[in-house]
C-alpha cells in the first residue's frame, strides 16, 4: 500500500546523509531515457521525476539518477489519525517541504521516518538534497490532486545553487497553500507552538467608531448569572499571554489555541480568554494598553488561577471570566484607537509597572 512505511536508517558522512525509508511494496527503478528522448540536464528535474512516479507500478519510484533540488521551505503540522503499521508508532507532527530545481517549485510531504532528519537540523531551508525515493499519495480528506511524498533523500554538502527569487519559479504540480496530508487548516513554527506563524494571522484589525452605553465589570461580576446576554463591555488590555497551543493528534478543532488576557474598567479587572480561530484574527492586534469595546461575549465562572502580575491599586474579580469564542455566541471585539479614547470613560492608566516591562520589551524588539 502506497505510503505505509518501514524503518528510518542512515548512512555514514562519508556518502552525505541519507533517510532511508522501506516500503511494503519495492519501488520501481526510473528507466533511462531512450534514444533520442531530451535528457534530464534538458528537462526540468521535477517535471520529471513527477511523470516517472505517476508512471510507474503502485506510484512509487527508485531515483538512483535524481538530480539536485534546493529546500525552499520547510512547514510542521499537527499529524492525525493512527499509525498505518500496527508496529508503527503514530507521529506527532508531520512536515512538508518546498523543493526547487531552478526552474519549478513544488510543495512535498516528506515521510514520517525521516523527521528525524528536521528535528536534529540535518533538513531546512538552503540544504540542497537528492530525492532517490519517492511515491504518489492522495489526501483523503480532499478531492483535489495528489501530492509527492518522499521517502528516501541524500543531504548533499554545500551551498544552495539556487539564489533568485521564489516568485520567478514555476509550480510544478501541487498548488495548495493548506498541509498537505490530513485536514489540519494551519501550520505550526517549526520549533515551538506559541508563536503566532503564517498568513492566517493578522496584524490589524478596522477600526470601529460607534458610540454605546456599556456595563461595568462590577455590574457584570454581580448579575452575569441572571442574564443570557450581555451589554457591552468597554475595557483595556493590562496584561497579555502567549498562545497556548492544545492540538493532539486526535483533536478535530482547526486552531486548536487560546490566549489569556487581564482587561479593566474603572470598577476593576478580570480575566478574559480568547478562543480557537478567533486568535489568528485579534492576537497580534489586541496589545497591552489597547482599549476594547466587546460588543458580544460569553461569561463563565472562572476555574483558571490568576498568574499575571498584581496591580495594587486595582480590584481583582476572581469568580467570572469573559469568553471570546467564535460562536455561542459568535464574538462581536473592536480595538478602540487611542485618540478617541474619552477622558469620561476612566479606562484606567496602564501602571507604570506594566509600562517600564512594555517599554523595555519594546525596544528589545526593535
Amino acid at each position: 500500500r502506497v505510503g505505509e512505511f518501514g524503518q528510518l536508517t542512515e548512512k555514514g558522512p562519508g556518502s552525505g546523509a541519507m533517510g532511508t525509508v522501506s516500503g511494503a511494496l519495492g519501488p520501481e527503478v526510473a528507466p533511462d531515457p531512450p534514444s533520442g528522448a531530451p535528457t534530464p540536464s534538458a528537462e526540468p528535474w521535477l517535471q520529471r521525476m513527477l511523470v516517472l512516479v505517476l508512471k510507474a507500478s503502485g506510484m512509487r519510484v527508485s531515483l538512483p539518477e535524481a538530480a539536485p533540488v534546493t529546500v525552499l521551505l520547510l512547514q510542521r503540522y499537527m499529524a492525525e489519525g493512527s499509525p498505518t503499521l500496527p508496529s508503527a508508532s503514530c507521529p506527532a507532527y508531520y512536515y512538508d517541504v518546498t523543493i526547487t530545481d531552478g526552474t519549478y517549485q513544488e510543495k512535498c510531504f516528506l515521510a514520517p521516518q525521516l523527521n528525524a532528519l528536521v528535528q536534529r537540523n540535518g533538513l531546512g531551508a538552503g540544504r540542497r538534497l537528492k530525492i532517490t525515493q519517492c511515491s504518489y499519495m492522495y489526501n483523503e480528506r480532499s478531492l483535489s490532486p495528489g501530492f509527492v511524498c518522499i521517502e528516501e533523500l541524500e543531504i548533499l554538502e554545500g551551498a544552495s545553487a539556487f539564489a533568485g527569487p521564489t516568485s520567478q519559479l514555476g509550480i510544478c504540480h501541487t498548488k495548495t497553500i493548506l498541509p498537505l496530508k490530513g485536514g489540519r487548516k494551519h501550520y505550526l513554527p517549526l520549533w515551538n507552538n506559541d508563536d503566532p506563524f503564517g498568513e492566517i494571522w493578522v496584524e490589524r484589525k478596522p477600526l470601529r467608531e460607534d458610540e454605546f452605553k456599556p456595563i461595568s465589570i462590577s455590574i457584570l461580576a454581580m448579575t452575569w448569572q441572571s442574564k443570557c446576554s450581555f451589554p457591552p463591555l468597554r475595557v483595556r488590555i493590562i496584561h497579555k499571554s502567549r498562545l497556548r497551543y492544545f492540538g493532539k493528534p486526535n483533536t478535530k478543532l482547526d486552531v486548536p489555541y487560546q490566549a489569556y488576557f487581564d482587561v479593566a474598567d474603572q470598577s476593576g479587572m478580570v480575566l478574559m480568554v480568547l478562543w480557537g480561530s478567533l486568535c489568528p484574527e485579534w492576537y497580534n492586534s489586541m496589545k497591552i494598553g489597547a482599549a476594547l469595546l466587546l460588543e458580544k461575549y460569553a461569561v463563565k465562572k472562572s476555574s483558571i488561577i490568576q498568574s499575571s502580575p498584581e496591580v495594587l491599586h486595582m480590584k481583582r474579580f476572581n469568580s467570572i471570566e469573559i469568553a471570546l469564542n467564535v460562536r455561542d455566541p459568535p464574538a462581536k471585539i473592536n480595538i478602540i484607537p487611542e485618540h478617541k479614547i474619552k477622558p469620561e470613560w476612566k479606562l484606567p492608566e496602564l501602571p507604570f509597572f506594566y509600562h517600564k516591562v512594555f517599554k523595555y520589551l519594546t525596544s528589545i524588539s526593535g
